[in-house]
């Protein structure tokens, strides 16, 4: 939390550019002809690269890290960065001068991801999910990271069943991704952080956290250094060709345009 607290204050230093040769933005379709961020591999960038079309490789810069795409949507280098709602709604929460555009570009579902044919596993997942929904572990789990305060929630707060008899289950995700992922200090916390935890428990395994750049997660996976990722994947028909998912345990999160206050005119 430390080191994304300095990142974040890093970023203040550079509030307030925006030329005023330029238009405000009031709605989503100017962005087709304007400079534009995402983090690789997301969703995001497909979605930017969809509005921009032939024009992507002129516009649009990807970064891979959101707190790096925000630091140049801040530095006035492009006038929007495209990611999802909850992390984009922390960003705004905590550093002065940034808003959400109303108008969301898009609608999708996150799931667990596994390699393409370990049916065994991701049967397993989905009845430990089945599970945790029925009895109100994932709601509370929820409910602690989007609707409470987690500030004081520490990697040591939750249960990675260290020591189990059935050996250590190894999860990749990206640890900048808040709420969903996040690290602390050298550990990690996070929605996704503790329902891999309780699905490792279920398992009688230890959860171990992987962090690595997201664009990176379908290889380890795929390439077995990990049992599954988590990193509030989107599930989309090209993603289905490489890897299988599990199902989905968040349905309607939004992908959103973050652009400078002093730049949008609702």
């Amino acid at each position: 939390m430390k080191k994304v607290f300095t990142c974040l204050m890093v970023l203040a230093l550079f509030a307030g550019v925006c030329s005023a040769d330029e238009a405000k933005l009031k709605e989503v379709s100017q962005l087709k002809t304007e400079r534009l961020a995402a983090q690789r591999g997301t969703v995001g960038q497909f979605l930017a690269e969809d509005l921009l079309g032939d024009k992507k490789g002129e516009l649009l810069t990807t970064f891979e890290k959101y707190v790096d795409a925000i630091a140049s949507l801040r530095q006035g280098k492009v006038r929007a960065v495209v990611m999802d709602e909850m992390p984009a709604k922390r960003f705004v929460n905590e550093v002065e001068g940034l808003v959400i555009m109303d108008e969301a570009l898009s609608e999708e579902n996150y799931a667990i991801g596994f390699k393409k044919g370990n049916t065994e596993l991701v049967e397993q997942v989905n009845k430990i999910l089945a599970e945790m929904k029925a009895d109100g572990t994932l709601a509370a789990i929820f409910a602690k990271y989007i609707d409470g305060d987690y500030s004081a929630v520490k990697p040591e707060d939750i249960d990675f069943n260290k020591g189990a008899e059935g050996g250590k289950f190894y999860v990749g995700t990206e640890a900048g991704f808040a709420p969903y992922e996040l690290r602390v200090g050298s550990g990690y916390i996070g929605i996704d952080v503790e329902m891999c935890a309780a699905i490792a428990k279920k398992l009688g395994k230890e959860l171990v956290i992987l962090n690595m750049n997201f664009d990176a997660l379908p290889t380890a996976v795929s390439t077995g250094k990990v049992d599954m990722i988590c990193a509030g994947i989107t599930v989309t028909d090209e993603r289905k060709e490489n890897m299988d998912f599990s199902d989905n345990y968040v349905v309607g999160a939004k992908q959103v345009a973050v652009v400078r206050a002093d730049d949008y005119e609702k």
